[in-house]
């Protein structure tokens, strides 16, 4: 009878520990968002800032939402990241013009991101995965970062190193300024002008036919056009 007691407590405290909890917190107003620390981050536009958190394996008061500058940061509380912890947050946001992840946290777009000016990086396997419609581009992925974009801008500048990863061929850009280094990979579609540089390992595939282009690679770089 003991044991089966027992047998009987940790089954409810395991359930307890990995049931699913959520809540839903004001915020004052950011044009930017980081995601850090396993954290998956889902952008949606209202008509008013919030963010909502779930989370299973840890408690809510873990996941740290916090306004800091113009930037929302979404990470772990200290000592919180690890094990099988499954944590989202869901962003409603009025505007965004800049979006940060690193350290395997991730950041995703319910529906088309609209933007003038939009800066990403991705770093230490973070992710960015998005859709957007925007003026222009400019985004950075390193230390094993990912980066991938979807919709239409009128530029893109592009830069990946330390094995950093851009894939942008479903983003028509009508002008592409793209750099590769240190294994580093970017996937672009130009349809007007193109300017391309890999080196030490970088590769750069591109895809249109862009009225102007200037490619170069050196130190084992590579830049090719793509079917």
């Amino acid at each position: 009878m003991k044991n089966l007691l027992t047998i009987l407590l940790f089954i409810a405290i395991t359930d307890s520990l990995w049931a699913q909890e959520s809540e839903t917190r004001n915020v004052s107003s950011f044009t930017g968002v980081k995601a850090a620390e396993g954290i998956d981050v889902y952008l949606l536009k209202g008509s008013k800032e919030s963010v909502r958190v779930e989370v299973t394996g840890t408690k809510l008061e873990n996941v740290i939402t916090e306004v800091s500058g113009s930037y929302l940061k979404v990470h772990m509380r200290d000592g919180n990241y690890r094990g099988r912890v499954d944590a989202k947050v869901y962003v409603t946001y009025l505007k965004i013009n800049k979006l940060s992840a690193s350290s395997a946290g991730s950041i995703f777009s319910d529906g088309t991101l609209n933007t003038d000016a939009l800066e990403i990086t991705a770093s230490s396997a973070g992710n960015v995965d998005i859709t957007l419609n925007a003026g222009s581009v400019e985004v950075s992925a390193s230390s094993a970062g990912e980066v991938e974009l979807k919709g239409k801008s009128r530029s893109l500048d592009a830069d990946a190193s330390s094995a950093g990863e851009i894939d942008a061929y479903d983003l028509v850009a009508e002008r592409v300024a793209v750099e590769a280094s240190s294994a580093g990979s970017v996937k672009v579609t130009a349809t007007m002008e193109l300017e391309a540089h890999a080196s030490s390992g970088g590769s750069i595939r591109y895809r249109g036919n862009p009225n102007k282009s200037i490619t170069n690679s050196s130190s084992g770089g590579s830049v090719k056009k793509s079917d």
